[in-house]
């Protein structure tokens, strides 16, 4: 399940490029996960089968429906409230997060101020990320990550647009509500505010009956907070892999709390050639590494490793 994404991006679109997309079909607008606008070029809808260019009447035809200078600076303005300086915090991280939980991504000329990004000069690609809602989606990996109803320290690793964060939130889903393990407190360090698909700790899909959400923090503050003030059996995080996230890791470990996250790469053996992740392997702060990929369609779990790196399915299946 998806946000009503075509509702909630109305107030930041053009009327001319809403327009276009009010009229996709509602079978094609289901499976969008991005609306990508960039300069000089068609509007763009990505699936998961790849991107599709969207004309005036809604679908791909001669004359496309071209983005201009004036359709960007229109959509940024909005977005960032006609104050960009408010955003800072989030502009040094490349993205905007909307009250609904729709991710925009920024591409253009950057102003850079004490080593980040303090605003943009001008921007020539903007792209509306959709988070998605799959409840049940891993309830054939529960038996891999769990043991005796207690999950197992988990990182989930693939490629963009795989499913990773999909799976993650449906972990703590579970956790929290007791659907394929025992029922816990579950922290969610949400710090991209994608996760719980919300803003503020206010989530907008469902997160589980005793999940707790922290936002718009760093992943390793939100770590610390968590352990110190609520409490958690299970915290779930999203993209470890600063050097910061090692240290919360140890912490978790120590304190008996199970960790589940989320790294990009391609596969466990591609994981260990980075120098923070072969640190968290040699320290067994993982006890089941789950590879996803779309072999058989999207979300594949290509393979499930343990804490030695011994592969554990004969076969790939699909969730």
């Amino acid at each position: 399940m998806k946000l009503n994404w075509k509702g909630a991006l109305q107030k930041y679109l053009p009327e001319r490029i809403f327009g276009a997309l009010e009229k996709l079909d509602d079978g094609f607008s289901e499976k969008a996960e991005e609306i990508r606008l960039r300069l000089a070029r068609p509007v763009m809808v990505y699936a998961c089968d790849g991107g599709h260019r969207v004309g005036a009447d809604g679908k791909p035809e001669d004359k496309e429906l071209l983005i201009t200078e004036e359709d960007l600076d229109s959509v940024y303005r909005a977005v960032t409230g006609k104050s960009p300086y408010a955003f800072e915090d989030d502009l040094k991280q490349g993205f905007i997060t909307l009250d609904c939980g729709i991710r925009v991504g920024l591409a253009g000329s950057a102003v850079i101020s004490g080593g980040g990004i303090k605003t943009y000069r001008s921007i020539n690609g903007i792209n509306f990320r959709i988070p998605t809602e799959a409840p049940g989606i891993s309830e054939k990996l529960m038996p891999y990550i769990s043991e005796g109803g207690r999950l197992k320290n988990t990182l989930i690793v693939s490629a963009p647009r795989l499913g990773k964060t999909t799976l993650a939130r449906d972990i703590a889903r579970s956790a929290g509500s007791g659907r394929g393990a025992a029922s816990c407190k579950v922290t969610l360090v949400d710090e991209r505010q994608e996760l719980a698909a919300g803003i503020y700790g206010r989530a907008l899909f469902d997160v589980g009956l005793e999940t707790d959400v922290i936002s718009g923090v760093p992943k390793h503050l939100g770590v610390f907070m968590a352990l110190r003030s609520l409490s958690p059996d299970v915290i779930v995080t999203d993209e470890i892999g600063k050097s910061e996230d090692l240290e919360a890791l140890r912490e978790v470990a120590n304190a008996g709390v199970v960790m589940i996250s989320t790294a990009h790469a391609p596969d466990l053996k591609s994981l260990l050639n980075r120098l923070f992740f072969a640190k968290v392997f040699d320290e067994r702060l993982f006890d089941a590494y789950v590879s996803l990929s779309a072999s058989l369609g999207r979300v594949t779990v290509e393979q499930i490793h343990d804490a030695t790196g011994r592969a554990l399915i004969e076969s790939p299946f699909l969730l």
